[in-house]
């Protein structure tokens, strides 16, 4: 598609956090963030499946739903949407027509928006457009710089959890990455957040008292009981300050992905005067989240589980769901970014591999697999490199049994070729 390829044009620009750009284009085209109902999702990880789970439950509703994330698993489209359907091709490239005048005349005032910035006012001007009702909104990086924090007020935010990422833009210490995150927090709302770090909470309290915010942390809210979890679901119950949910069933897999449905639940109570929902709304579209790349269990007879997890926290949050399941051996498929912690990943998972299968994907910011191969050495012998992504994925189910798990691993775009290959496959 064309204006796919002048997006990409801008990309080569790399990531250039700042709000004058953004808000200069927004301007031009009659600041449309500023007419939106918005609840902004934040955080280290967990924000794309605390918005796929608001997400289900608002349409479950009836609300007319867009949802922002990033980035894309299967095709750009898929990141904006509304009521899960992604933005079409003719949509995408008529607003990219008519916004190329306004960014070029950024261009000449200010400077040229970055990729991230293009898109987001896109979104903007969408939304806007189709006149929904609510607007998920998840931020790309950090907070406080973010192209998706132009916005004058939400509705709430979210701080889901923070951890060490991005360290070489946010800061190398919880403390300065929090501040960074707790950003979004505007004047007068609601903050929601499911961190555990004292350092953080701190920091997040700080800022929200700053903004005369409310402050909600959903571990001191809410209790929950684990009923069964399997490979389709988990059962649960959960209760908050307000009302009781009982045996919630949904598909994603983890005890982070109770913790992730407790902290939606936690935003949806706090705008329910807004935005009326019923227990019965919220336990059926809780048991139609779908959020792809994340723990995904792609086949059975092997086990396929697709994960992306891409820092020390998303790995050790993956080796709790591990942990819950029943298998011989496990193959990992791994490939991940040489700007992560790969150190950290490395450490975390692989030592819970019986084989690892080395190689790369596509992204020009991958690791070469010899650099790899010398990290994960260290922590398991058995190793075989293959250059391309679907060679090893092949050679996985080639030598896994039918008690055996493959797990594919250690970035989004790992998982995002692997699908996409794996489900041509699988139709």
């Amino acid at each position: 598609m064309k204006g796919i390829k002048y997006l990409e044009s801008l990309n080569n620009r790399g990531i250039r956090l700042g709000l004058d750009r953004i808000k200069l284009l927004l301007d031009y085209l009659g600041n449309p963030q500023d007419k939106l109902n918005i609840i902004h999702v934040a955080g280290t990880n967990g924000k794309g499946s605390t918005s796929a789970i608001l997400t289900a439950i608002y349409k479950e509703a009836g609300y007319k739903v867009g949802t922002y994330t990033s980035p894309h698993i299967t095709e750009f489209n898929e990141r904006i949407r509304i009521n899960n359907i992604n933005i079409s091709n003719q949509d995408l490239e008529e607003l990219i027509e008519e916004m190329k005048p306004v960014i070029n005349r950024v261009a000449r005032e200010l400077e040229l928006p970055t990729y991230f910035e293009v898109i987001t006012a896109l979104a903007f001007l969408y939304y806007y457009r189709q006149e929904v009702d609510l607007l998920v909104l998840e931020v790309g990086l950090g907070g406080r710089y973010d192209a998706t924090n132009a916005m004058k007020s939400s509705l709430v935010s979210i701080i889901t959890n923070v951890s060490l990422d991005h360290t070489d833009r946010l800061g190398n210490d919880l403390e300065k990455i929090a501040w960074e995150k707790a950003g979004v927090i505007k004047e007068g709302q609601v903050v929601i957040t499911a961190t555990e770090d004292d350092i953080v909470e701190k920091q997040i309290a700080k800022v929200a008292n700053e903004q005369n915010a409310e402050l909600i942390n959903i571990n001191n809210k809410f209790k929950w009981i684990e009923h069964r979890s399997d490979l389709s679901c988990q059962v649960f119950d959960l209760k908050s300050s307000k009302r009781v949910y009982t045996k919630l069933q949904l598909p994603l897999l983890g005890r982070h992905q109770v913790l992730n449905t407790a902290t939606a639940i936690g935003a949806i109570e706090a705008i329910e005067d807004r935005y009326p929902l019923t227990i019965e709304e919220i336990k059926s579209g809780i048991s139609k989240v779908r959020w792809p790349g994340r723990v995904e269990v792609l086949f059975s007879n092997p086990t396929i589980i697709l994960d992306g997890a891409h820092n020390i926290a998303g790995a050790k949050t993956l080796l709790n769901v591990l942990d819950k399941l029943d298998y011989q051996n496990l193959f990992l498929v791994l490939s991940i970014l040489g700007d992560k912690d790969v150190e950290g990943i490395v450490s975390s998972i692989v030592p819970k591999a019986t084989k690892v299968i080395l190689t790369q994907n596509s992204s020009n910011r991958v690791i070469d697999i010899e650099s790899l191969k010398d990290k994960v050495e260290r922590y398991n012998s058995n190793i075989e490199t293959q250059l391309k992504l679907e060679k090893a994925v092949e050679s996985a189910v080639a030598e896994a049994k039918q008690d055996d798990l493959i797990l594919i691993s250690g970035s989004l775009y790992t998982v995002a070729e692997a699908r996409s290959f794996l489900l041509k496959e699988k139709e």
